[in-house]
């Protein structure tokens, strides 16, 4: 049982004494104080979310949100989802080339929710998972809530690409599951041997958790693909997707899973014990974004990719610095190591001096040392002022 320094006589669960707030967002709490309690601008490349009024969601999807309140549509719904959009998301899923019908499908309050019910369906005590370094940490949380253990796949760089006789060799009878994301979170990159770690998971029994956020934003010469869509895998996956991203509806707080249809009726008892269902109203705007014209995506994709090219090229001319260009979303992960600082101390060195906030590739992972992780999805004015900033600060050091 767990006690708090504070409080000793609060008698805490025992599976909450590795709950820290989120290593990922480190950087922006110690932004937002600096910028709270001495008044000076930040500019937050440290936050995963987009920036500025560029950055909307489409006009049809504000209408459909704001005439499902007006009508009414704020009571409870069924917990997998409305049938609508369960079925326009499983039409989502068959084009990524996994056939998919509406039982198969679970409307979640975002992507995170649909990870977290993953694994604490999935995973039982001493289960074993596999999970990319660097990688996504909020999976590390409740793999370790699960009673779970984490068991690091390192990524090789410059792409972040498995080595497939590295992840085999990590394969005992403990391992449940495997953990990947394409495009990657931090580094952008898309995951490629998919067929490989197919045939490595059907092998040894592994099942495999796919975290697809970043599917639509992937830049041209790229291409996202689903493992979900290799023969034998449509039963040995649980492909996770957004609205958040494609649709630049973050706050909306919406996503989706698609699984064995055994496995999502399992899920939805889960969610209907925690959060019930995912608001009407929120997932009539969703079924707007989904079925709708998509002419934004396009040109809201196009944009980003213009960004990326402008904070690359930045990048890679200021001393100590080598930025490889993402596949895809709207993150860049430049190697720093030669400015001679840890990740630690360049987020730290850029935030106190030049009020820039970046995220320590440390936070994802130990592969994720001598890295930094930077958001690009703002105004060009913010983007240039930003890396200027970051400029002037390892011209100065």
């Amino acid at each position: 049982m767990a006690t708090t320094a504070s409080n000793p006589s609060l008698r805490l669960s025992s599976r909450t004494s590795h709950f820290v707030l989120p290593k990922q967002w480190a950087s922006m709490r110690k932004a937002e104080a600096l910028e709270r309690e001495t008044g000076k601008r930040v500019i937050h490349f440290e936050k995963g979310d987009f920036q500025g009024d560029e950055f909307r969601p489409a006009p049809h999807i504000m209408e459909a949100c704001a005439k499902a309140v007006a009508d009414g549509h704020v009571r409870y719904v069924p917990g997998p989802g409305l049938p609508e959009l369960r079925d326009a998301i499983a039409e989502e899923a068959t084009k990524r080339g996994r056939p998919t019908v509406r039982e198969e499908v679970l409307v979640t309050m975002g992507a995170k929710h649909a990870l977290t019910q993953s694994l604490l369906t999935m995973v039982d005590q001493g289960d074993e998972v596999i999970f990319p370094n660097p990688g996504y940490p909020p999976d590390e949380f409740w793999i370790t809530y699960a009673g779970g253990s984490v068991v690091y796949a390192p990524l090789v760089e410059p792409d972040f690409h498995f080595d497939l006789d590295s992840l085999e060799s990590l394969i005992t009878p403990k391992t449940k599951m495997l953990i990947i994301n394409s495009p990657q979170r931090p580094n952008g990159q898309t995951v490629g041997q998919l067929e490989e770690i197919a045939a490595i998971c059907t092998e040894h029994n592994v099942m495999v958790l796919t975290d697809e956020i970043f599917s639509h934003m992937v830049y041209s010469g790229a291409e996202h693909k689903t493992i979900a869509a290799v023969e034998g895998m449509a039963d040995r996956s649980i492909l996770v997707d957004t609205f958040s991203k494609t649709y630049i509806m973050t706050g909306f707080r919406i996503g989706w899973c698609v699984a064995n249809k055994d496995l999502i009726t399992t899920m939805d008892i889960f969610q209907q014990n925690s959060v019930t269902n995912v608001p009407a109203f929120v997932q009539l705007a969703a079924l707007a974004a989904i079925t709708g014209p998509q002419d934004h995506v396009i040109e809201i994709t196009k944009k980003l990719e213009g960004k990326r090219d402008r904070t690359v090229a930045a990048l890679n001319k200021m001393p100590g610095v080598e930025c490889p260009t993402p596949d895809g979303s709207f993150y860049v992960f430049p190697d720093i190591r030669g400015t001679g600082m840890t990740a630690q101390q360049f987020a730290d060195y850029m935030i106190e001096n030049y009020q820039v906030g970046v995220v320590a590739g440390s936070a994802f992972g130990d592969r994720g040392e001598g890295h930094i992780r930077l958001t690009y999805a703002c105004p060009d004015d913010v983007l240039d002022e930003g890396l200027d900033r970051i400029r002037k600060g390892l011209e100065n050091l």
